[in-house]
């Protein structure tokens, strides 16, 4: 009997160690996919349906932007193709709006990425 107890215990705590490392996985794998692309040298500027800009999910001023592009710029260094800007509008943005942004990023002198919802 202490035998089969003791077996069961085992099993048990390997079962709530499985369950844990499970749990710890789901939360960090998308902590982790989502610090991706900045790790590969992806500036992805947001764009809310108000026309609104954030980076890494802080909102940042539409005045703020050429400042911004600046130093990307610095960060590229002279090094092609490591600092790209990627424009991630909302559903609700105007197609103006994105345009328009598209005009003004592209005149930055880095690599610029549409990314479509």
């Amino acid at each position: 009997m202490r035998g089969a107890a003791v077996i069961e215990g085992i099993g048990l705590g390997a079962m709530a160690t499985a369950l844990a490392a499970a749990g710890l996985a789901l939360v960090l794998l998308p902590q982790r996919l989502a610090q991706r692309p900045a790790a590969q040298g992806v500036v992805a500027l947001a764009v809310d349906g108000q026309g609104g800009l954030r980076v890494w999910n802080q909102a940042i001023r539409p005045q703020d932007l050429p400042a911004l592009l600046e130093q990307a710029r610095r960060r590229q260094g002279g090094r092609e193709g490591t600092v790209r800007l990627r424009l991630v509008p909302d559903r609700e943005v105007p197609w103006g709006t994105v345009q328009g942004l598209i005009g003004r990023l592209e005149g930055s002198g880095l690599p610029l990425e549409l990314q479509l919802p």
